[in-house]
């Protein structure tokens, strides 16, 4: 019974595995718009009721892909020095920075797709929550941590975007420092040195 379940789910896995493949190079030779689930079934070699029973449509399989670039992206944050980071962060964008280089064609076209923007906020959400757990202990101005670390990601973020949509002509690891110089240091300065804002009543 148990050798049945761990075949099953191995196919299962192997079937997604399959489906998620063959999405990524879909998504690299047009919108994602126009990316039809037979498409997908044909060139995985299943059929439209195997995909269905995975999947329940193809912005399916995207969200399937962000949760796995999300996976990744915990991981790497655990596994981090949050506290020293706060002082040197460009070990984090490092880290983001192989992940983007392990295939950069997909990340490239994923980031410039109609989704980019779901990606990019559930990114800056993971982000967010592990920065907020660390410097909350830290600073008196907690009220207003939120809106400064809301602040600092989107132009983290947007900094990636542009560099993806230019020439290149920094690397994405001096963008990478760049972009975390100018965020978190000034974020961890400005919060140890502004007192704290008394909210209007």
């Amino acid at each position: 019974m148990n050798n049945n379940n761990n075949l099953s789910d191995r196919r299962c896995i192997k079937t997604r595995k399959a489906i998620k493949q063959v999405f990524i190079r879909l998504m690299t030779e047009k919108d994602i718009n126009k990316i039809t689930i037979k498409e997908i079934a044909d060139e995985a070699n299943i059929n439209r009721k195997t995909f269905y029973s995975h999947y329940r449509d193809v912005n399916g399989v995207l969200d399937d892909i962000e949760n796995d670039i999300l996976e990744q992206l915990c991981g790497i944050i655990e596994n981090l020095d949050i506290q020293k980071a706060i002082y040197d962060p460009y070990p984090i964008f490092k880290e983001l920075t192989n992940i983007i280089n392990n295939d950069f064609n997909f990340y490239k076209y994923l980031l410039q797709s109609t989704s980019h923007s779901r990606l990019l906020e559930k990114i800056k959400h993971v982000l967010k929550k592990r920065i907020v757990e660390i410097l909350g202990t830290e600073i008196s101005n907690k009220e207003m941590l939120p809106y400064a670390i809301e602040f600092a990601l989107s132009g983290i973020l947007s900094i990636y975007q542009e560099w993806l949509n230019s020439d290149r002509a920094y690397s994405l690891e001096e963008i990478s420092a760049f972009a975390g110089s100018l965020t978190f240091n000034g974020l961890y300065t400005i919060f140890k040195s502004i007192p704290k804002m008394k909210a209007k009543r």
